[in-house]
């Protein structure tokens, strides 16, 4: 040992004897606040963690759907509730339902269910029509990001952030930010309302219809669209503000309008008809930058034998593009671009 390094040491040394208590606390405090935190699964560091992953490319302008294949029966997780929302989180799977009084996630790698969460929550105001998954993480110990969920219901104008934690084996939600939409540019309220997001670019959608009342294809009816910049789920906002929206555009009004995702700027999305069995249900996808529908089939029910209200549009990691059938069947839809 060089005479340096054992001067350094000695120096060392003499700072414990002189500090003893210092060092202690230096050392134990971090530990016992950790240690704690996990004892009583104390999460909320409410730090950022997103997502970095890669997105899916799908050729919209050449999207055709050529088929489609039921893949699952539906978990019966609700006692008294319908299947509305549903998305997709790399191999994951979730529907929630109606009133949100449960959640159910698949592993698409086998469409086994991997998880049933009782949420604690049954709210006769929220329909839950709608969900997405953001980039944002909680905490970096979840599994999933903050899933929202739309209501599309004329009593709760509100996207509702959720957090899905795991405690031990189970796993448990809990609301973290609650979004209201105020419609305050004069153009009259929008009447059941849905709210899709785009992870590339964060900018979340707000659409519903604009005649009283109505959730149907009839004269006088639009679906008008309200871009927005995500906000921080951590932020105390009020909500958004039509007059403040990044753009706002309309297009024709479709019966019934389900849930959908947004890939690569473009929103896929269900529909259903009550004028004509025969066509139910209709899908759509709409370009949000162009403004323009460049995909619509409205003979899912002739052509390919389903005559189901198709609840949402979830698309994997991989591709896999998932519906549900209410009550009772879970869908998969194969699909070209070539």
């Amino acid at each position: 040992m060089s005479v340096k390094t054992s001067k350094t040491l000695q120096k060392l040394g003499n700072f414990f004897k002189k500090f003893p208590v210092i060092i202690s606390m230096a050392v134990v405090i971090p530990s016992l606040i950790y240690m704690i935190a996990n004892i009583f699964t104390i999460e909320e560091y409410y730090y950022h963690y997103y997502y970095d992953g890669e997105f899916l490319d799908i050729n919209a302008e050449k999207f055709r759907i050529t088929g489609i294949k039921k893949v699952a029966n539906v978990y019966q997780a609700a006692t008294m509730f319908s299947y509305q929302g549903g998305a997709c989180y790399e191999d994951y799977y979730l529907i929630v339902t109606d009133n949100f009084e449960s959640i159910i996630i698949y592993n698409t790698t086998n469409m086994k269910v991997e998880h049933v969460i009782d949420t604690g929550i049954t709210n006769t105001d929220w329909h839950c029509n709608q969900c997405f998954f953001s980039n944002d993480f909680f905490s970096v110990h979840d599994k999933f990001p903050v899933l929202y969920v739309s209501m599309e219901s004329q009593k709760v104008l509100s996207t509702i952030g959720f957090r899905i934690y795991q405690n031990g084996g189970d796993y448990y939600v809990k609301k973290i930010s609650t979004f209201k939409l105020h419609c305050d540019d004069g153009k009259g309220q929008l009447y059941y309302p849905n709210s899709f997001y785009d992870q590339q670019t964060r900018i979340m959608y707000y659409v519903g219809y604009t005649k009283k009342d109505s959730y149907k294809r009839e004269e006088g009816n639009l679906l008008r669209f309200y871009s927005f910049y995500m906000p921080d789920y951590r932020t105390e906002l009020d909500g958004w503000f039509t007059s403040d929206c990044l753009d706002m555009f309309e297009l024709p009004a479709e019966t019934a309008a389900q849930g959908g995702c947004i890939i690569n700027n473009h929103l896929y999305q269900t529909f259903g008809n009550d004028k004509d069995p025969t066509r139910l249900p209709t899908m759509k996808v709409i370009d949000l930058e162009k403004k323009k529908i460049v995909y619509e089939n409205t003979t899912i029910g002739k052509d390919l034998g389903i005559h189901e209200e198709l609840e949402h549009v979830a698309i994997n990691s991989k591709g896999k593009m998932y519906t549900l059938g209410n009550p009772f069947n879970i869908y998969e839809f194969e699909w070209t671009d070539k």
